[in-house]
This record gives C-alpha cells, structure tokens and sequence, in this order.
C-alpha cells in the first residue's frame, strides 16, 4: 500500500502534451505557475479527471452501479483515520454538502476514483509541509534546472513554445524532480533526448537517493540504472537482475 505521506513524480510518455497551454511562459514562470500552492497542479489535473473518453463512461457506469443515489464522486474533501483506515470524505455530484459521506479506500477503487485520493494526499501533505519549503524564486529555479542541462537565458528568458523537443524533455524531467520525490516514475524517459542528455540523466538517476520506477525500450539505459529489470513479452513477465543483462551485452559484443 501507498503511505500517505510519500511525494511521487510522474514523467508520462505524453509528458510534454499539456505544455501547449504554457508555451508563452519562461521555464521560471511555468515553474511558478505549477508549483504556486505548494503541489503540483498539473498532477492533480491528471489524478481528478477522466483521460478519455472511455474512462468517463466507465466513470459513470460505476456510479451508477455503486454510488450515493448512482451520482459520481465530484470531489474529496477531507480525511480521517478511523479504526487505522483512512476514511475520506466525498462531495457527490449533484448532492448537497449535507449529503457528503466518508468512504474507505476500497469503496473509492470500486467507484473507480482511488486516484483522487491520491491528489488529496498530495494537497494535504504540502499543507503539512508548508508552502514555503522550496521558494519559487528566479535564483532557486535557476540553480535546479542547470542539473537538468537548461541554462539560466533559457530557464529565465527563453519561451517554451521556442524550445526543442530535447529542451522540453528536460523542462518536464527538471519538473518532476521540483517537489524532491521520493519516488519517480518515467515512462520512456530517453525519447527527444540526445546520446550526452540521456548519460546525464542516468547518471542523475543513478545518484538520486530515493526510488526509480522506469518504462522503457532503451535496454542500455536500464542496466546503467536499475537493479532489477522486468522484461515484459508474449504474456509473460520475467525479472533479471540488472547485472545478468550487463553481462549477457558484453557477451555479445565480443
């Protein structure tokens, strides 16, 4: 189970997709923008709504079938830990607050919005934190983004919608690391990236000091980073160690 408390990031292989509505801001004024509430804003965006249009009518064949009066969750309002389970309280659609309720976990994943918990807990956890943990400044965004190969003219002057496609990449990677995750997930990390961005951002990888999570072709990349590799073909899954796959490469090239 996911502890309450744990800051996740989440580098989707569509990452750049939703930088359209930014392409007249700076790095820094994107940065601002997304963190200004203490969490991530584009996060939340992805955990409350439906994706696709699939994803809706299940949405509302589910609350047909298990909610309050067949309404949809509309939003999570608050917790609280009752016989140490989480109990959250739900804003239903078309209902009055007075026909707010809490429900478990279980209850939220049979109404097919468990991840509305999850962007609850990343509000709560930032209020908890406080707002003021990282400053949104112009000399603290530009110290982080020059780790990610984004120099200070191009992080404070430069437009987003005059980038590449490898600058975006590293905009959006820079951005997931901005909350200090303790766990990152990247989904085809290395696509728009040059051979020299993806050793950088594998040896960033490889010093960061909390969990990767990586979805990936790129086998090479894989090895210089994980510790253990599922390789998922035909139906089946296989886990090797990282070491076994280094070594069956360097097997082939002699």
């Amino acid at each position: 189970n996911r502890h309450r408390s744990l800051r996740l990031a989440y580098i989707a292989q569509s990452h750049m997709f939703h930088l359209g509505e930014y392409s007249k801001c700076t790095p820094a004024e994107y940065i601002q923008l997304r963190f200004r509430n203490g969490y991530d804003e584009e996060l939340q965006k992805r955990l409350n709504t439906a994706a696709t249009e699939a994803e809706e009518q299940s949405l509302n064949f589910l609350a047909a079938k298990y909610g309050k009066y067949g309404k949809r969750v509309e939003a999570l309002i608050s917790r609280t830990k009752r016989k140490n389970e989480w109990r959250y309280e739900v804003q239903w659609q078309d209902l009055s607050e007075k026909q707010n309720t809490f429900e478990t976990v279980a209850k939220l994943r049979q109404l097919g919005v468990e991840r509305m918990a999850t962007a609850l807990d990343e509000r709560l956890a930032a209020a908890q934190v406080g707002n003021d943990e990282r400053p949104l400044t112009h000399r603290e965004i530009v110290k982080h983004f020059e780790n990610f190969g984004l120099s200070e003219e191009l992080v404070t002057q430069r437009s987003i919608g005059s980038f590449s496609g490898g600058q975006k990449s590293k905009l959006m990677i820079g951005a997931a690391f901005w909350t200090k995750p303790h766990v990152v997930c990247l989904d085809e990390p290395t696509n728009f990236l040059d051979f020299e961005t993806v050793a950088s951002l594998a040896r960033a990888l490889r010093q960061f000091r909390g969990g990767v999570v990586i979805v990936s072709h790129n086998e090479d990349f894989l090895a210089s980073i994980c510790n253990e590799i599922w390789s998922v073909q035909d139906h089946q899954v296989t886990v090797v160690n990282a070491d076994v796959v280094c070594a069956d490469e360097a097997a082939e090239d002699v």
